[in-house]
């Protein structure tokens, strides 16, 4: 299996994370982590000729892990849209679809069996980001919708205070009651402000394991805000389905 990121234009960068590359030789069972991010999927695999609903299709915010399995010659690509970024090329309400993947056709109409077919046309994976680079353009053209300043400073308040946070500070800071922007937030993250902080503080821990894994679990807990390490590892356990040490 191989995977492999292209970073997107300065036009982009503001709203997507990056595009990506999954390849697969065989048949291939993997495990998707919650990233606090939205994608879209397309298959572009020896396959690909025909079409089904399921060829290209939008996966939400995930708050546990999922696991996939991959079809044998099998190439996919995707969008990583940053955090309550999808908002700009579309309206549709993202707390819909948590924990699912739903067809992309339903959201984006234009993501039909003959956008597949040009993207299959093009000639290598550079030739198909450019591709899928210049859809992202012209709806964020057409779309017109402005980015949401206030639900991603909230997303920003919550990663820059993520050992521990209090939402009804962060609302009062951004002078919202809690109740409108916890619906604002979910609508357009796909997940509660609370899920959001969970999430973010599992990627955080996820990183911190790996980067220094001499340091004591125990320690590795407090640095991120968990009670003890009976606290983090149940997090991990739902979140990743292992336990940390076998991160």
């Amino acid at each position: 299996m191989s995977f492999q990121e292209y970073i997107p234009p300065p036009l982009l960068n503001p709203y997507i994370d990056t595009f990506w590359v999954s390849a697969n030789d065989g048949i291939t069972a993997s495990k998707i982590l919650p990233d606090g991010c939205v994608d879209i999927v397309f298959d572009c695999g020896d396959d690909s000729n025909s079409f089904s609903d399921d060829s290209i299709r939008i996966s939400g915010m995930m708050t546990k892990y999922k696991q996939v399995v991959s079809k044998q010659d099998s190439e996919t690509f995707g969008i990583r849209f940053k955090t309550g970024l999808f908002s700009s090329i579309s309206n549709f309400p993202l707390s819909e679809i948590k924990n699912k993947t739903i067809h992309a056709s339903e959201v984006l109409p234009d993501l039909n069996a003959l956008f597949l077919d040009e993207l299959l046309n093009k000639k290598n994976r550079i030739d198909k980001i450019r591709f899928l680079e210049e859809f992202l353009k012209n709806q964020l053209y057409f779309a017109n919708n402005h980015k949401n300043d206030l639900i991603l400073s909230v997303c920003a308040s919550i990663r820059s205070s993520f050992q521990a946070i209090n939402l009804v500070q962060i609302a009062q800071q951004h002078h919202i009651s809690l109740r409108q922007l916890e619906r604002g937030f979910k609508m357009i993250v796909g997940v509660t402000m609370k899920e959001y902080h969970t999430i973010v503080r599992f990627t955080k821990t996820m990183e911190s394991i790996s980067k220094y894994p001499e340091k004591s679990l125990l320690h590795t807990a407090f640095d991120n805000g968990y009670f003890d390490h009976a606290h983090l590892t149940k997090n991990v356990r739902k979140m990743a389905g292992i336990n940390p040490s076998q991160i």
